[in-house]
Order: structure tokens, then C-alpha cells, then sequence
């Protein structure tokens, strides 16, 4: 039997923050601030860093991302100074995003040293990683050097914005291949890095290590990905997305005050959503012909095996009257 095992360089300090709200923890706040404002002074600290820091990518083959010499390699960050003073900045390397959240625009930084060679997966999903949380000052406060699973999104919790948007920009290892030790190391995983603003992280809620209206960092090598189903419906948390704004709360077909991810009955007619779809799965030996899918018919994820072997699943979402809703939203 196999085991999986992830080693990475060893960094001294371990603290349990998770880069997610718990829901156990009781909840406390500093004095509410106007967003903009603060997005202003967040910009400006953003900025400052970016230009006076860069990360350590002479440790990485960058002539070649996808080389196996980038597996183990993590990211670390350090000032532009003495004899690190012709360093590329981070403000060289790193890509803008924006986003409007809480009726506010915000800018935030990816930092893609490599995209990954596996699977693309969304906001919603729960993603196997290892990663660094840390403040401007390069202070540690959320630190994972094992695989650890996040989900993106779920019933009760999600992670903070930032975090939420960046890290679907890439993909999942391509494969695990075995070491020496007859243990088994991802190849090929997403490798990078978000900075964003405190708008984006932990605002004005007090967290273990992190102040008050914190601008923040998280670096990480992602692994592997769950395609969640919150409530177990038969559909992705992904495809209760009907907006397509990348936030699943503000969708609520029924309008019962539960968002259509935490819903069992999407349209409140009676009928679990579950027994208004199709669920089908498809088995391909190699070199079997792809199945024939229905116009209504979306792949929910698709696996194949060292044998070759690949399993599809779908759902296909029925439109009995004809009337161009989804059964599963339609309570006529």
C-alpha cells in the first residue's frame, strides 16, 4: 500500500490560523471603518511591498515550469536591500486583478510562478494544498507544510475572498508519481502566490495574529482538488452559481432565505432537486469512443485511472414542459 507524503522545505514556526472563518470561534470586531477608505491605504501598502520585495525565483527553473526540480520548492519572500538589492521586484512579476466587493473595487495580485499541469477547478470546490499565510512585514500568521483540504466554500464557512479568488487561477498536480521511499509525490502542481487587501482577507474581525485591517499573503503548491456537492443534491456547488459572479450566496431561486448550495428543494416546489436531474456515469475503456451526451447534458467531473480507465460523471438537467427552465427550478 501506498502512502501519500508531501515534503517540503522546513520553516521553524507553526501556527493553526486557517485561511477560513471558523464557525466555533467566537466572533469579535474592531471599529468599523469606511471600505473605500481603507482600500485606498491598502492600495498604497500593496504597492510598497510589491516594489520593495521579491521571492526567491532563482530556487525555481523558470526556463522550464513544468520541470520535476519545481515539485518541492516553496516560495519565500524577502526585501530588495543589501546584497539582494538587484532583485526583480514583485511589482515586475505579479498580475493585477480587480473585483467589486461589498459594492467596493479592489485590486489584488497573483503571483503565477507555475499554472499547474491537472485540473481546473472553481471557487467552490475543496482544494488539497500546502501554503503560507503572512502579514506585509513578512510576520507568519497561517502556516500548513502538509497537505491540508480546503473547501473554497461550504455550508457553513468559506474563505476569505482573496484566497477564495485566487487560488482557482491554477490548476492541480498532473499525477502522483513514487520516490524512492515508495511514497507518492504530486508532479506538476500549481505554484504561486495572492496579496490582497484587507477588504479581500479578515477586515476588521479580530484573528490570532493577524491585526485588525491587515493586508495579506498567502503562498502555496496545490495539489489535488474535491469537486464539492454541499448539500448533496446531484449538482456541483459550482453550477449553483446562476449569476455567474463567482458567489453562490446570492443565489436563491425560491426565495426561502437558504442560497440554491444549501437548498435541497432549489425551487421550493415540493420536490428534492435531487429527483428533478438526471444523474449518469459513463465507464471508457481505452480506446472506447466518447459517450453521446444530451443538449442539456453537463460533465461533472471526469477521472481516469493508471489502467487507462476513465469514469465520467454527468448531470443532465430536464426540462419536462419544455418552457427552457430546468425542472429543478421551475415550481410550475
Amino acid at each position: 500500500m501506498k502512502f501519500v507524503k508531501f515534503t517540503f522545505v522546513t520553516i521553524v514556526a507553526i501556527v493553526a490560523v486557517l485561511a477560513c472563518k471558523r464557525d466555533d470561534d467566537p466572533v469579535t470586531f474592531a471599529e468599523l471603518r469606511d471600505r473605500g477608505e481603507q482600500q485606498i491605504e491598502d492600495q498604497a501598502a500593496l504597492l510598497e511591498f510589491l516594489s520593495t520585495h521579491f521571492y526567491n525565483y532563482e530556487d525555481f527553473d523558470l526556463t522550464n515550469p513544468e520541470s520535476p526540480a519545481n515539485d518541492d520548492v516553496r516560495i519565500v519572500f524577502d526585501t530588495i536591500a543589501g546584497v539582494n538589492a538587484d532583485k526583480i521586484p514583485l511589482i515586475n512579476q505579479v498580475e493585477e486583478r480587480t473585483t467589486t466587493y461589498f459594492d467596493v473595487e479592489y485590486k489584488y495580485y497573483i503571483l503565477k510562478v507555475r499554472e499547474g499541469g491537472g485540473k481546473s477547478f472553481s471557487n467552490f470546490d475543496a482544494v488539497g494544498l500546502v501554503y503560507h499565510g503572512q502579514l506585509l512585514d513578512l510576520s507568519t500568521f497561517d502556516l500548513r507544510l502538509t497537505r491540508f483540504q480546503i473547501p473554497l466554500v461550504s455550508a457553513g464557512s468559506s474563505t476569505v475572498r482573496g484566497f477564495q479568488l485566487g487560488i482557482p487561477e491554477f490548476k492541480t498536480a498532473e499525477g502522483f508519481v513514487e520516490d524512492e521511499d515508495g511514497f507518492l509525490q504530486p508532479r506538476n502542481g500549481g505554484i504561486g502566490a495572492v496579496f490582497m487587501p484587507s477588504g479581500m482577507g479578515y477586515f476588521n474581525l479580530f484573528e490570532p495574529g493577524i491585526p485588525e485591517y491587515s493586508p495579506l499573503i498567502f503562498s502555496f503548491n496545490i495539489f489535488d482538488v474535491e469537486f464539492l456537492d454541499t448539500e448533496l443534491d446531484g449538482l456541483l456547488t459550482s453550477m449553483e452559481d446562476l449569476d455567474n459572479d463567482k458567489d453562490v450566496s446570492d443565489d436563491d431561486t425560491d426565495g426561502d432565505g437558504f442560497p440554491n448550495f444549501r437548498d435541497s428543494d432549489d425551487d421550493g416546489d415540493g420536490t428534492p432537486t435531487v429527483n428533478e436531474i438526471v444523474q449518469n456515469t459513463y465507464t471508457l475503456n481505452p480506446g472506447d469512443a466518447e459517450p453521446t451526451y444530451a443538449a442539456n447534458e453537463i460533465i461533472k467531473t471526469r477521472d481516469t485511472n493508471s489502467e487507462g480507465v476513465t469514469t465520467i460523471r454527468t448531470v443532465v438537467l430536464t426540462d419536462t414542459d419544455g418552457d427552457g427552465i430546468p425542472d429543478y427550478l421551475d415550481a410550475n
